[in-house]
């Protein structure tokens, strides 16, 4: 849900309400307000029949050519199909973020129009989207206070969203060849390993050569970074040792 009136050229989501011979009614979703799309607008091409390119009930991304009062007149031909797919996936994103919302009132006896007033309008107008104010509500808990949301609501929001979020564990893996031709290469091997396992990867034997190195924690741009580098500096002391190794991160 958006607070007031949509602008000029902005994206929107919407649904179709019911069809004439000459144009649609639409609900704008984000804003709850009702909006027309002329059928000049449905598509770039000549349109015969309305129904050839919308159905009541479908769900459309369109671009807002005007505003005159409470009156919306929306484009479906000035949408990119590629801003198409882009707009709905932040709509989902903020309606997922928007059921959050409203389960974090239910804790604190609300209604999700009084979450809005009290706080969602707030969250959007500070952060960009619900979404957003959330996400960085996992990383940064303080920082919703610092914007002035309601101390009540900072920590129930930040309580919520950290047991559904920041406990996401990531899991890598890769499979590690390691050859050593020395007399006692095995125990070389073996002892590199060993130091693997006491700095927190998981190690396995698969078939000589192969090892699998596995990787786990909640960052993971972090985590790809570290097993790759616990990766290449097992192989570098394999080679030091005169044997020689290979890293395969599994994708």
């Amino acid at each position: 849900m958006k607070r007031g009136l949509p602008e000029r050229d902005e994206l929107v989501v919407c649904r179709v309400i019911k069809l004439f011979p000459n144009s649609a009614t639409v609900q704008l979703l984000e804003y709850n307000r009702p909006g027309m799309m002329h059928v000049s607008e449905v598509a770039s091409r000549w349109v015969r029949d309305i129904r050839e390119f919308l159905k009541e009930n479908q769900y459309v991304v369109c671009r807002v050519v005007r505003v005159e009062g409470e009156t919306i007149s929306v484009s479906m031909k000035r949408v990119r199909h590629e801003d198409t797919s882009k707009a709905m996936n932040e709509f989902k994103r903020e309606r997922k973020a928007e059921n959050i919302l409203e389960q974090i009132a239910k804790t604190m006896k609300k209604s999700l129009e009084q979450a809005y007033q009290e706080v969602g309008f707030l969250l959007q107008e500070e952060f960009g989207s619900l979404t957003k104010a959330f996400d960085l509500a996992v990383k940064n808990p303080d920082l919703l206070k610092t914007k002035g949301v309601p101390p009540a609501w900072a920590k129930a929001i930040t309580e919520v969203v950290q047991k559904r979020f920041g406990g996401k564990t990531y899991v890598l893996k890769g499979d590690l060849e390691l050859r050593c031709y020395q007399p006692d290469g095995i125990a070389v091997i073996k002892s590199l390993l060993a130091g693997v396992e006491k700095r927190g990867f998981q190690v396995s034997y698969i078939s000589a050569p192969t090892y699998r190195l596995v990787a786990t924690g909640n960052d993971v741009k972090k985590l790809r970074a570290a097993i790759e580098e616990e990766a290449a500096s097992l192989v570098k002391a394999i080679e030091k040792a005169g044997g020689e190794g290979a890293f395969t991160l599994q994708e």
